[in-house]
């Protein structure tokens, strides 16, 4: 082969790599990449509901409630300890915070997530940087790595820990990493009682593929590890002690909600979860096709099937559980699958870039908040203006009662408001009636709109109209 022929070579290589670098990150703008370009995000239009909900736990818990005294004894605490802790550095308060501003917090755990391949071990750096960048620009085949949510201080945990207690398997110095594997799987049990499931199915595919790394001594400095960080986390820095109490509360209602019986989300998107099945069983074709022994290798993938099948097998559905098995699968299992052999090499990269196209056409997002919800705010602004002129020394409220109304308190969170029945609400300026149907509330003294606050969840609006009090322009263009 000539210089000339060699160059060339070079050259087209070059280009079939930007090309496809361009494809990911267009496909990461549609997949509401975090490090998307300004503009292009295809994000939803607002806060969505659950992150509305960590965010009044985490506001509650820096204003000095103790995590535990909350009634939804489901998410841990370890999302409003990280919080607190950005929120302080930035000297910024949780009334202050914007959207974007929530959404930093866990897209620095996202950014760790992306940053396990860099770290695998036997693996060519051209690979890991390609694993890397898919997490990266691709958003992980999911749009959840900057929710204000616990999903990914979860994975991030799960994903080093699991990443560090292979290395600790094949390391000169297994105890300091076999610790550190284990806080990072106490972060994960601080985010959700669901990781006890993760990690009994992490034991098992040890037990099947990597029994040698089970030694009493990892197993112990792992222990102890983990307990530190999630006790440390559940007691909110050793200061919430019933944190523990309601973490084993957590852990009963989990069989409840997962076996149906309890606030169950049944399948509304079967197409990704048919995308996520899809590119675990190329995986798992392409390491039977590579052949081998069995090794420490094969356990990210084997958990991220295993955690797959579990919530398959389960009726509770929704998108965000499957986030941990495309991030394991992502993030460790197809870099090593891509090693040694250039077939399974070509293959795994094929796979993962025809698997993040595939999600951007099967992934929906997930009961987006409309924009009506952030211009409401607004308008009631100008509205408490023109009727606390019109009513001097009388007080300014609004009154929300029935139907779902998160995330109305993060958008609301400016004003007094009160929730359900109390004394006063038939009273109140600004009242807020869930939709049931079409028929428009007509009450004497209020003027009536109507408000989507999510899809398929309508309020009824009332503003006070007595005293000839004038309302803003806009409420009237929702």
């Amino acid at each position: 082969m000539g210089r000339f022929a060699k160059v060339l070579l070079i050259g087209l290589a070059a280009l079939g790599v930007l090309g496809w670098m361009i494809l990911v990150t267009g496909v990461g703008m549609i997949m509401h990449s975090p490090v998307s370009p300004p503009g292009l995000q295809d994000i939803p239009p607002g806060v969505h509901a659950d992150e509305a909900v960590q965010w009044s736990l985490a506001k509650d818990s820096a204003a000095g409630l103790p995590y535990s005294e909350n009634q939804d004894k489901f998410h841990g605490p370890a999302l409003a300890v990280a919080s607190k802790a950005v929120f302080a550095l930035r000297g910024l308060s949780f009334d202050a915070a914007t959207q974007e501003d929530l959404q930093l917090v866990p897209f620095l755990f996202y950014l760790l997530i992306c940053a396990a391949p860099l770290c695998l071990r036997n693996v060519a750096w051209p690979t890991r940087g390609f694993a890397a960048f898919v997490l990266l620009m691709g958003a992980a085949g999911c749009y959840f790595g900057h929710y204000f949510i616990q999903e990914p201080l979860l994975v991030a945990g799960f994903v080093w820990g699991v990443l560090l207690w292979n290395r600790s398997a094949s390391g000169e110095r297994p105890a300091w990493q076999a610790v550190f594997s284990g806080a990072a799987f106490g972060l994960s049990l601080a985010c959700k009682v669901t990781t006890m499931a993760y990690l009994g199915i992490l034991l098992l595919a040890l037990l099947v593929f990597a029994r040698g790394t089970l030694t009493w001594r990892r197993v112990g400095w792992a222990t102890v590890g983990a307990l530190v960080v999630w006790v440390s986390l559940q007691t909110v820095l050793f200061t919430d002690w019933a944190g523990m109490v309601a973490w084993g509360h957590q852990f009963w209602r989990s069989f409840a909600v997962a076996s149906g019986n309890d606030d169950t989300l049944t399948l509304t998107n079967p197409g990704y979860w048919w995308t996520v099945g899809l590119w675990l069983a190329a995986l798992a074709v392409i390491r039977l096709v590579r052949g081998g022994p069995r090794s420490a290798e094969d356990v990210p993938l084997a958990v991220a099937v295993g955690c797959f099948l579990f919530h398959l097998a389960l009726p509770y559905k929704t998108p965000w559980l499957l986030f941990l098995p495309v991030c394991l699968s992502l993030a460790l299992a197809w870099p090593l699958l891509a090693e040694r052999r250039v077939f399974t090499g070509a293959a795994s990269l094929v796979a993962a870039t025809v698997f993040v196209l595939a999600c951007a056409f099967t992934l929906q997002p997930h009961t987006p908040t409309r924009l009506q919800a952030g211009h409401l705010a607004d308008d009631i602004r100008e509205f408490q203006q023109v009727w606390q002129k019109a009513h001097p020394g009388k007080p300014f409220y609004v009154a929300i009662d029935g139907g779902h109304y998160w995330p109305l308190p993060y958008y609301l969170r400016a004003f007094q408001v009160g929730y359900g029945e109390f004394d006063g609400a038939e009273r109140a300026p600004v009242r807020l009636l869930a939709a049931n149907d079409d028929s428009r509330p007509a009450v004497p003294g209020y003027q009536t709109f109507r408000l989507c606050v999510r899809r398929g969840e309508y309020y009824w609006v009332l503003i006070d109209v007595s005293n000839k009090v004038d309302t803003p322009f806009n409420f009237g263009h929702w």
